[in-house]
């Protein structure tokens, strides 16, 4: 080969793997700088996102493109009418894109939701403010802290049926309704269920025998799901269940309730919140981006950077309820429409809508992105979706899942609604599925050589990742191939659901690989139970290969139960503990190697300790751990962030001055618990406990960037001669310690006289 040839070929490949060049860049600024009159230059930029997309549309219909379009929004809220809705006729041309991104370094808020003003006080120290009639919505924001949707027993409380389901409904005692005034199809009964979470309309109440015993008749429509439809059959004796949606129980802080027949919402105030100046935040639109593609026309070529997405709802289950079948995968409302032959069951399930819409899309690329104070989920690519790359997200108080591929489509009449190949990396999820717990944090239905890779995530209800579908049943089309979940981290699951595992899988999936993951702190709700593991291949599971995973506090590190799971293998996986389940038969397992338990990984072998360096984000994408969330971090004994470590303990509603709904009091003195904030950026925080007064001594250890300090809070700090009267609860300071973000620092209190309560931990940042 010539010198001449190898240096022309050397140039090619060079200019191959250049970033494209810029053809043409829109500008978009906030009102008043920006007008949609304007020419979208950047003196004179649009006012809105979708002016920009209509810019873009009339230029590629102009223009044989040859290099990326740009629309750069500058720093600012934009409230949004409407979704942003794209078509085949938006996307790239020539293999260019078309890019919506952020300025660098400029926040830019696509916001769904809408601000409420006007509070007034009333008697019983309850704020009440006039939304509107024709308003609906099930969440709500005060300084971007979710509020809690009033109910009984208030939060960290539930009652138990003591009956099962009977004709029509549930017989409970009349007391949990006493004082109740009941408006139809309002009030709901929100029920756990191993791995389900349902909630169901309560239409009336009728009477029973048992003159203390009351039943509560639920509306037909759930009725009919939860008893005649697949899988909604289940066992309801000894479920735990609340009541929720009214205003009789308005009664803890933090508490919410829309009277939407009078359009009144009210909210109870959580110590030191003020409503005079505090920005509450309704939703109101169900997505912010949607993409809406047919497999004939599908949307292509557009990469969406740097924005962040918040305070989009979801209302159906105010009409319909909810039931779900498995992971948000639920009983459709219209079941006459809902027929189709390529679905499981010939029923196409309802889907819990995303902020992030994208309906047979490919080559999106969805980076750097923040989604936060979501009703619904975060990115769903369904309808097919081809080489998507979603990658360096963070997620944060979603109600429901954060990244969901596929559908329930076992026989697609249109191979196009396969997906394929796409990719989902380095993203950053925590506090998902706050309001559906069926959640899981990474979904992948039906697909073909999908990576899931360098995630990390923390603090969720059921499921990290799961990937697969059906159950055998149909078994699971050839095209269910090759999917890769590697290099993971997942932390601190299935706080409010059973019967899950850190990594899931279900059906055939050939050529699948699970590996180089770090899973730990499995805590499930019930000990008794503890269904599922670490690493769970459900049912007919074939075909999949598990090996060089790191798990440590887990109640078992596998969940093979079944002998219709076959073909797969497990190997050179390290474990603290050898419990696990294996009743399949047919598979290859491999003991685990056994690590020291006590939470000393150095002394842990090198080939342990390297997996989990490796696990999570990479260095590269450190930063998507700034979460958009609140800077001041306050985690209540309610939260997934906080753990019972020793000693019996018991959560209360009674106890004065507290600072979340209910606290935890134990008189064990071997009493221990922890708290473990997510906190959105590194730096010195200020630490301190809420504690009424009179609170018993205790010691909190709290582990920062730099070690572990001790603190034991001095006499005067917890004055505990002091009638309470005279030196009510208050935030009692522990210290100044530097934290680095995420989830990797702690605050344990430990019991040194009878009598310990874990309330509510605070870190706020320090001043300079």
């Amino acid at each position: 080969m010539s010198r001449r040839v190898l240096s022309i070929l050397l140039l090619f490949a060079l200019t191959a793997t250049l970033p494209a060049a810029v053809e043409r860049t829109f500008h978009v600024a906030p009102p008043p700088l920006g007008a949609d009159t304007a020419e979208g230059s950047a003196v004179k930029p649009f006012a809105t996102l979708d002016r920009a997309r209509l810019a873009v549309r009339a230029y590629l219909a102009a223009q044989d493109i040859r290099g990326d379009l740009v629309v750069e929004l500058r720093a600012g809220a934009y409230a949004l009418a409407a979704p942003v809705r794209f078509d085949a006729a938006d996307s790239g041309e020539n293999g260019f894109d078309v890019i919506y991104r952020a300025t660098p370094g400029a926040t830019v808020l696509l916001d769904g939701g809408r601000a409420i003003t006007g509070w007034t006080r009333e008697a019983d120290g309850v704020f009440r403010a006039d939304v509107g009639r024709d308003v609906d919505f099930r969440q709500l924001w005060i300084d971007d802290r979710r509020a809690i949707r009033a109910r009984t027993p208030n939060l960290g409380l539930t009652y138990t049926f003591t009956a099962e389901k009977q004709s029509g409904g549930f017989d409970v005692p009349r007391a949990q309704l006493a004082g109740l005034t009941l408006r139809p199809n309002e009030v709901e009964f929100s029920v756990l269920i191993a791995w389900m979470h349902k909630r169901l309309r309560l239409a009336r109440l009728a009477d029973t025998a048992a003159p203390e015993i009351t039943r509560a008749v639920i509306a037909p429509g759930e009725w009919d799901a939860i008893v005649n439809q697949p899988q909604g059959d289940r066992v309801y004796l000894e479920k735990h269940y609340w009541l929720e949606n009214a205003r009789e129980f308005l009664d803890a802080p933090g508490e919410f309730f829309l009277d939407r027949t009078a359009g009144i919402l009210r909210y109870r105030p959580r110590p030191g919140e003020d409503l005079s100046s505090a920005r509450v935040v309704r939703p109101e639109l169900e997505n912010i981006i949607v993409l809406a593609g047919r497999p004939d026309a599908p949307v292509h070529h557009l990469r969406f950077e740097g924005l962040t997405f918040a305070h989009a709802g979801w209302t159906r289950p105010n009409r319909h309820g909810f039931v779900d079948v498995q992971a948000n995968s639920l009983v459709p409302a219209d079941l006459a429409a809902a027929v189709d032959p390529q679905y499981r069951h010939n029923q196409r399930k309802d889907r819990i809508p995303a902020a992030f819409q994208a309906e047979t899309a490919d080559h999106i690329v969805v980076r750097g992105n923040r989604f936060a104070r979501l009703g619904g989920a975060g990115i769903v690519f369904t309808h097919g979706g081809n080489d998507n790359v979603i990658e360096g997200n963070s997620f944060f108080d979603l109600a429901a899942g954060g990244i969901e591929l596929g559908e329930d489509a076992a026989r697609p009449a249109n191979p196009r609604l396969f997906l394929r190949r796409n990719r989902i990396a380095n993203n950053f999820l925590a506090h998902i599925g706050e309001d559906y717990f069926g959640s899981v944090a990474i979904l992948g239905y039906y697909t073909d050589a999908s990576l899931i890779t360098h995630n990390e995530i923390v603090a969720i209800p059921y499921t990290p990742i799961s990937q697969g579908w059906g159950w055998g049943s149909p078994s699971a089309p050839p095209e269910s191939r090759a999917n890769r979940i590697t290099h993971n981290r997942v932390s601190n699951f299935l706080r409010r659901l059973d019967d899950g595992g850190g990594l899931y899988t279900t059906d055939r999936q050939l050529g699948s690989e699970i590996s180089h993951n770090y899973v730990e702190r499995m805590l499930p709700p019930d000990d008794r139970k503890k269904a599922g593991a670490a690493l769970y291949p459900d049912q007919f599971t074939e075909g999949t290969h598990w090996h060089d995973n790191v798990i440590a506090e887990v109640p078992r590190w596998l969940h093979l139960w079944n002998p219709n799971i076959h073909g797969n293998r497990l190997d050179h996986n390290f474990a603290d503990t050898v419990a696990h389940r294996n009743d399949g038969p047919d598979n290859v397992v491999e003991p685990v190697r056994l690590l020291a338990t006590g939470g000393d990984q150095t002394r842990w072998p090198e080939p342990a300790r390297a997996i989990i360096a490796a696990a999570g984000l990479e260095p590269a994408f450190a930063s998507v751990r700034a979460l958009a969330a609140p800077a001041e971090v306050i985690v209540p004994s309610t939260s997934v962030d906080f753990q019972i470590l020793a000693g019996t303990w018991n959560a209360t509603d009674t106890a004065p001055d507290r600072y979340g709904a209910t606290v935890q009091q134990s008189t064990d003195p071997t009493a221990a618990a922890r708290w473990t904030p997510i906190l959105p950026r590194a730096g010195d925080y200020e630490v301190s406990v809420w504690l009424p007064a009179g609170a018993p001594a205790a010691r909190y250890t709290i582990r920062h960037a730099t070690g572990e300090t001790h603190v034991t809070p001095a006499p005067e700090s917890t004055p505990m001669s002091t009638p309470a009267a005279a030196a009510p609860a208050r935030w009692h300071p522990l210290g100044r310690f530097s934290f680095t973000a995420g989830a990797d620092s702690t605050v344990t209190v430990t019991a040194l006289t009878p009598g310990l309560i874990a309330d509510t931990v605070r870190w706020s940042p320090a001043r300079p």
